[in-house]
Parts: structure tokens; C-alpha cells; sequence
């Protein structure tokens, strides 16, 4: 993986440095080693990599591929000063040094602790100092970025079966609802139906280990609770006919092979009347609404796009249709977490919704029209060179619960 690193440094007058101790910096962690414990520094140039591992350590490097990769084994601070200022004068002491710490409020990308931000600035600094050269900090979230936003063949299709397995759960969900469920029943209820389908089929799909995606998951809301928003708790709130409903509902699966992936879906049901076939036109209209904005953004989404862009069209078609704004972004990345990193599709204002969409990067859109039986629906987006298609089948039709 540090050939990935290396490829994101675009000039000579850039590198990227890290520092790990047991396993502090979670992206050293997933896209270097897990398996060094003392302190390890990295240097990524725009050519190489420069890792500098403890001696306690040494016989732990061999599981860092040696492409684009030079090792140095320290045993003192003093030994560890000399190697860095070795290489950072073979790379004419470059003026822009990056840590990985957000400029943008991302957790996905503050990574380093305030502690090794200090550490590293200070021991940089000095050497600059002593050979009376400049140098600047910044961040190195958009490598991160560039890095964590796209996914690979083998992730994608992980993830297409996770997101089907997400969908069937939710069709089954909604099967079981019966007139006087509170939203916790039904809340428990999908939480019963995921371990007992997940049970069946975790084999096939190499799936060792799963949960919910996120502790409060799923969000049931019904009726009246719809304008609440969307992370309000499940409560005792009974179901009864006339009444719309929606899951906010995810996975967590770990895999045989250690990858660890998120869905993150929702999805709209209404509770027929005894003498209702259908449901209601002002239902259907909130329906058709939140499904016809999705189409809109989806067919926005392209790599390069910026991610306001896309929060524009499909916010835009809520409050044409004279519903109320709504609160929150438009959509995410997701994947690698629930909320992942990288753009945000959501208000220009924003720093991340700035960010443009990338090429196999996957995303949701999740508008919602936040009324007293009101409703949402998200979907999982993958971006591909030819436009966005969905990773699971839509939701074309609303549940008519009976």
C-alpha cells in the first residue's frame, strides 16, 4: 500500500509524514502495517517511501512490501534524528510537509493526536532550522482523500452484496409490521429478522462476523415522529393504519478476508386504511417526490463533480414541490464507515461539499420531507466513470403495509 501513498504526492516539494505507536494512527494501521508496535515514522515522497522502524520491530518489517520502499532501523533518538535528516536532505528539504489532520471537521481524517502534531512540527522544524531552510505545514487530508474515497472491483462487490442483503432485510421488515407495534417492537423486530437472515446466508458470502452499523440503528419512525428528523430514537409510538413509516437501517459485516464494510439505507411504507387500496395522494406525493429527486441526483453524479452540485438538484426538487427544507446533507460517503470520507453532497456553503466526487467512490442520497407523516429514502450510489448507478435495487414503490 505505500505505493498508493506515494502516488498521491504530486511534486518534489512535498512529502507526507507520518509517526505510529502501537497502532495510534489509524490509516498507517489499514494502508501500511498493524503488525509495528514502537514508534515508526514515515517520510512518502513524490518517488519513494523512507520508513523508519524501531529495532524491537525489526524483525516485523519484512511485512512491509519493499516497492517503493526504503527501511531504516533505529535504536536511539539520536540515530532516528540523523536518518531523517539524511533523507530529507537526498530530498533537498522539501518546503511542504503533510500531517494527517483535517482543515475540514472530517473525523475520517484527524488522525494524528494534538500530542504527535507537536512532536513532529517540533522535530521538523529544528532540522529545517539547523540547515537554514523554510518549511511550511499542511494537511494531508485531500492524499486521504484520494486514497479512502474509491473503492476497488473486490470492495464493490462486497459491497453490491451487502447493500441486497441490507434491501432483503428491509422487505422482510416491513412484511412483519402489524397494526399496535410501538416503533421499538418494530425497531426489535429488524434487529431479530438481520441475525436470523445474516445467519443464513453470512457462508456464501464470506462474511465471518456482523452487527448493526451504528449503536442507535435501525431508526424507526412513524406518523407524527416523521418531522422529528432523522436520528431521533425509536420510542413507544404505535403504528396504526393512516400512519407512514421509515427505517434508517445499516450493516456492519466483517469479512474472511479482514475487510470490514457499512450499508447505510432507508426506506417508506404507509399503513393502508381499512377501506385504502392505496395509499393517500398527499403519500404519494411525498413518495414520488423524495424517489423523482433521487433520480435527479443520480443522474448528476459524476466523477469531478462537485458535491454541492448534486445536493442543489436534488434539494431543489423538495422545496419545489413546497415541502419544507430539511436539515442535514443530502448524502455521503459510505463504505469503509457509516459516514465516511471525503465529498459531502450537501449546501455550497460547506467546505466538504466543495470536494468533487470520485470514480468508484460510493455515496448515498438520502433526501427527506420532514412533515408529520412525512417520509425518507437513501440509496447507496456508485460512481463510475459512465455515470452513477445504484448498488442495490431502488425503491421504485412504496410498502403498503396491510
Amino acid at each position: 500500500m505505500l505505493k498508493d501513498l506515494v502516488s498521491t504526492i504530486k511534486d518534489n516539494d512535498t512529502i507526507w509524514v507520518m509517526e505510529n505507536r502501537e497502532n495510534s494512527d489509524s490509516f498507517f494501521k489499514t494502508n501500511v502495517t498493524d503488525k509495528l508496535f514502537s514508534s515508526t515514522y514515515v517520510i512518502v515522497s513524490k518517488s519513494i517511501a523512507y520508513v523508519f522502524v524501531h529495532k524491537l520491530d525489526e524483525g516485523n518489517i519484512k511485512l512491509i512490501s519493499n516497492d517503493n520502499c526504503k527501511i531504516y532501523v533505529y535504536d536511539s533518538s539520536n540515530l532516528l534524528y540523523r536518518y531523517i535528516n539524511d533523507v530529507l536532505k537526498e530530498l533537498n528539504y522539501p518546503y511542504n510537509m503533510l500531517l494527517s489532520y483535517t482543515t475540514m471537521s472530517d473525523e475520517n481524517t484527524d488522525i494524528i493526536s494534538h500530542s504527535a502534531y507537536l512532536r513532529l512540527s517540533r522535530m521538523f522544524r529544528k532540522i529545517y532550522r539547523e540547515n537554514e531552510k523554510k518549511l511550511k505545514i499542511k494537511s494531508a487530508e485531500m492524499n486521504i482523500y484520494e486514497i479512502i474515497s474509491k473503492y476497488n472491483s473486490d470492495e464493490i462487490n462486497k459491497l453490491k452484496n451487502l447493500a441486497d442483503i441490507t434491501n432483503t432485510i428491509l422487505e422482510k421488515s416491513f412484511k412483519s409490521i402489524k397494526c399496535g407495534q410501538s416503533e421499538v417492537d418494530i425497531a426489535n423486530n429488524t434487529i431479530n429478522i438481520t441475525k436470523d437472515y445474516l445467519e443464513k446466508v453470512k457462508d456464501k458470502y464470506g462474511i465471518i462476523d456482523y452487527d448493526m452499523a451504528w449503536d442507535i440503528c435501525p431508526i424507526v419512525l412513524i406518523g407524527d415522529n416523521l418531522k422529528k428528523g432523522g436520528h431521533a430514537l425509536p420510542s413507544d409510538l404505535k403504528i396504526k393504519p393512516g400512519d407512514t413509516i421509515y427505517y434508517d437501517f445499516g450493516i456492519k459485516a466483517t469479512f474472511k478476508d479482514g475487510k470490514v464494510l457499512y450499508t447505510d439505507m432507508q426506506r417508506m411504507g404507509y399503513y393502508l386504511k381499512e377501506n385504502e387500496s392505496n395509499a393517500p395522494k398527499e403519500v404519494i406525493k411525498v413518495f414520488n417526490t423524495l424517489v423523482n429527486s433521487i433520480t435527479l441526483g443520480i443522474n448528476k453524479m459524476k466523477p469531478n463533480t462537485h458535491a454541492y452540485v448534486v445536493d442543489n438538484v436534488v434539494r431543489g426538487k423538495i422545496l419545489e414541490n413546497n415541502y419544507p427544507d430539511y436539515p442535514h446533507a443530502t448524502g455521503h460517503p459510505v463504505g469503509r464507515q457509516v459516514h465516511g470520507a471525503g465529498a459531502l453532497i450537501s449546501y455550497k456553503t460547506g467546505k466538504r461539499a466543495k470536494l468533487k466526487l470520485v470514480e468508484n467512490g460510493i455515496y448515498t442520497l438520502e433526501p427527506r420531507v420532514n412533515i408529520p407523516n412525512g417520509g425518507s429514502i437513501e440509496e447507496m450510489i456508485l460512481v463510475t466513470k459512465d455515470g452513477a448507478i445504484p448498488l442495490s435495487d431502488r425503491q421504485l414503490e412504496l410498502y403498503l403495509i396491510k
